[in-house]
């Protein structure tokens, strides 16, 4: 099931690198069999929709009277970019992004997309370029847009799919949508586990919150009135969210009181609108794909749609981090790839005596029901705050060997015992499959959003855990890049967090001896400044290179890498737990 999906992903990736590479030779390569050759969004003779687009573009762009349509603002042009390339690898020509702002537009243009000048209603356009912000009044603005897009295609009579800009597509919906022909609209949810199993839509469309980040709407009379409705009530109030709106309409009438047929199709909106759910295995929310995994733990051979990056604490590059982490990013130019002189990668470790159990107890199949909120003197979390901040000491002396080497760090996966939620909890996000302990995304433990505030943009000092497996990778490492750097032994009864790295003992080995001081690590280590990659086995109490105050403020400026770069854990009825990044250097 693994090799199907990633094995085939990685090709197409391969592809991809080779169309991009091509596309910043010249401006103005055109891929005919990819995009479509009506591109223009020019066209005013024929008739705008209230939103702002040609409605012969639009009829020019559906295919079999359907077209998949999402927006963005040049703030999310990579996530803008990242759409495109999984819409051109699944070879869906009926796409178009509707550019918030010029830059955007001409972004997309450059790039053959059919696209045309959303603007934002009622949103100052100093504004719009900037990062909309979760929950802030210009994120609510623009969801507004969104719900004016929709109703103008459904009363055009297209069939439509609406997909937020952080969704990433991996296979193509429209077959496993056409599995439905009585269905209006199938919506994504944030429900957190799987009640029906397979491929099954979940099972009641009032047991979670939908999320109108994943919509496939039918025109019919129902959706046309649902949406008429929908705009209606978002534009009476400016307070209410578009996705709150849509969860209260679909539930008039009593719906919630329904049953499902055979389809798994329920009424809804008053009897007006046949709507089913999206199985969160398929159509996966950020917890369920980058936490839970369920697409693997389920073994039920099924690969995902879409995973759409919710869930999660970073902001947009936490958003943008949690792709690449699970190499389904499309976004990065070329050189996000190269580095001179090269990478440094670490095998990261935890205590050999701690005890994991106590967190299994907690995790699944154990019930919600069984278990009281956490405290500050849980032992549960004191063992967690531990395992989490002895991983974040080896990154901090990770970092530094790389900083002393010129290099870039590939970060290590973390091990938590417990799960990040936004309000007080026993451990796992209540509703969810998840067990203990697991292997959580990096914007649990490391303030990603601050760091990348810092950096003032992508630099950040750090690669994702899975850069050295990316398909895009150019010279990924083999037996004549790549140097095993091994520090004399201690005894300090540590155990790998996740095994031993895929690389075998046959590579090249240089062996370090201890202490690993500022000095000795830069002469010996400098000797392979012609080796791209450098793997150290252990970093645990082996670096003294940040005894020094002196040297670790040079460092701390370099990389960020001082008390705030480590997050905080959420948390009891107390509040938050911060993560010790620094510790005793």
């Amino acid at each position: 099931m693994l090799c199907s999906a990633f094995c085939t992903r990685s090709l197409l990736s391969l592809l991809f690198a080779f169309l991009w590479a091509n596309v910043f030779i010249s401006a103005e390569i055109y891929l005919p069999a990819l995009v479509s050759t009506s591109g223009s969004s020019e066209v005013s003779s024929e008739g705008r929709l209230p939103s702002g687009i040609s409605k012969g573009l639009v009829k020019r762009v559906a295919v079999n009277n359907t077209i998949i349509v999402t927006w963005a603002n040049s703030h999310y042009i990579d996530f803008a970019l990242n759409f495109v390339a999984h819409m051109r690898l699944l070879n869906l020509p009926n796409f178009i992004i509707g550019a918030m702002d010029d830059e955007l537009l001409t972004a997309m243009k450059k790039e053959g997309v059919n696209t045309w000048f959303m603007g934002s209603k009622g949103m100052d356009q100093s504004t719009v370029k900037h990062d909309f912000g979760w929950g802030s009044p210009k994120f609510h603005k623009m969801g507004r847009d969104k719900i004016r897009l929709i109703r103008d295609f459904t009363e055009l009579g297209l069939d439509v799919l609406i997909s937020d800009i952080d969704v990433a597509w991996l296979k193509d919906p429209l077959p496993y949508f056409t599995r439905f022909p009585t269905a209006d609209m199938l919506v994504s949810t944030d429900q957190l586990r799987n009640e029906t199993g397979g491929d099954a839509l979940e099972f009641h469309i009032c047991q979670t919150a939908s999320n109108i980040g994943i919509m496939w709407i039918r025109s019919t009379p129902g959706t046309q009135e649902l949406t008429r409705k929908w705009v209606e009530v978002i534009e009476n109030n400016p307070k209410e969210w578009d996705q709150v709106a849509f969860n209260n309409l679909k539930t008039e009438g009593n719906s919630c009181s329904g049953r499902r047929d055979a389809n798994g199709l329920m009424l809804a909106f008053s009897g007006k609108v046949r709507m089913g759910i999206l199985p969160v295995v398929l159509f996966s929310n950020g917890h369920t794909f980058y936490v839970q995994k369920l697409h693997h733990r389920l073994q039920s051979g099924l690969e995902p749609y879409a995973v759409h990056a919710t869930f999660q604490y970073g902001g947009t590059p936490g958003k943008r981090h949690r792709m690449r982490e699970a190499l389904v990013w499309q976004g990065d130019r070329p050189t996000y790839f190269r580095h001179d002189p090269g990478f440094l990668s670490y095998t990261p470790h935890i205590p050999s005596d701690l005890d994991l159990a106590q967190f299994q107890r907690l995790g699944f199949p154990s019930k919600d029901s069984d278990h009281k909120t956490l405290t500050p003197d849980s032992p549960q979390l004191h063992a967690h705050m531990g395992l989490v901040n002895f991983q974040l000491h080896q990154m901090r002396h990770a970092l530094a060997i790389a900083w002393l080497l010129g290099r870039k760090l590939v970060a290590p996966k973390f091990l938590c015992g417990l799960d990040r939620v936004w309000f007080p909890h026993y451990g796992v996000f209540p509703g969810s499959f998840l067990k203990l302990p697991f292997e959580c995304p990096l914007d649990h433990v490391i303030n990603i959003e601050h760091i990348f505030r810092r950096a003032r943009g992508d630099n950040l000092p750090f690669k994702e855990h899975s850069f050295l497996s990316n398909p895009l990778l150019i010279d990924p490492p083999n037996a004549t890049n790549l140097v095993f750097v091994r520090p004399e032994i201690l005894s300090l009864n540590i155990i790998p967090a996740f095994g031993i790295p895929r690389w075998t003992s046959s590579f090249p080995e240089k062996i370090l001896k201890l202490p690993l001081t500022k000095e000795y690590v830069t002469k010996e280590l400098g000797l392979l400044h012609n080796v791209k990659y450098l793997h150290l086995t252990n970093v645990v109490k082996a670096f003294t290179g940040l005894a020094d105050p002196s040297k670790q403020r040079h460092f701390t400026e370099a990389t960020f890498g001082d008390s705030s770069f480590g997050d905080a854990w959420c948390c009891t009825a107390r509040g938050n737990m911060r993560y010790d990044f620094v510790g005793q250097s």
